[in-house]
């Protein structure tokens, strides 16, 4: 079966500053399939819980089956948002606010993103950058919410001329 997550086409590179970032701008990513075999391969070397690393396992959880490790679903959302844009003004993220698992993601799950900008503001130490705050939502085929989180997010500004 295909690692689905491999077949995310890179988005393109861009340099995208503090400033041209509006509060209220929303981007959508997805869907992207989550296959067994990349469950268990992420879980194998990262997470191994009975319910990440086999379905019989899994059946005799509370969970009734296989299901991915939360982390592995961070990182389906983190390469979502690399296929909307790779910004390379984007210093790093500061801090996870509110991160939330809200249904197990199991294996064939189409997973998609929807991504907000819900604040801004200058740093008030470093006058060359500031912190864009971003709400995602990733939810399954069926439209029902599996993670949610906020990312803050510090981001360089536009150099002066």
């Amino acid at each position: 079966m295909t690692d689905q997550i491999r077949d995310v086409v890179p988005g393109p590179v861009v340099q995208r500053w503090f400033e041209d970032i509006e509060v209220g701008l929303v981007r959508t990513a997805g869907p992207v399939t989550v296959t067994a075999e990349e469950i268990v391969r992420f879980a194998e070397r990262y997470d191994p819980l009975p319910m990440h690393v086999s379905e019989a396992a899994g059946a005799e959880t509370e969970h009734r089956g296989m299901i991915a490790s939360g982390v592995l679903t961070i990182a389906i959302k983190q390469r979502m948002i690399m296929s909307i844009e790779r910004n390379t003004a984007i210093i790093g993220a500061v801090r996870l606010d509110d991160l939330n698992f809200l249904l197990p993601v199991r294996p064939g799950d189409e997973l998609s993103l929807r991504q907000e900008c819900v604040s801004k503001r200058e740093s008030r130490s470093r006058p060359d950058r500031g912190l864009v705050a971003w709400q995602f939502d990733v939810t399954n085929q069926d439209g029902a919410l599996v993670m949610t989180s906020r990312d803050h997010v510090m981001t360089r500004r536009r150099p002066a001329d």
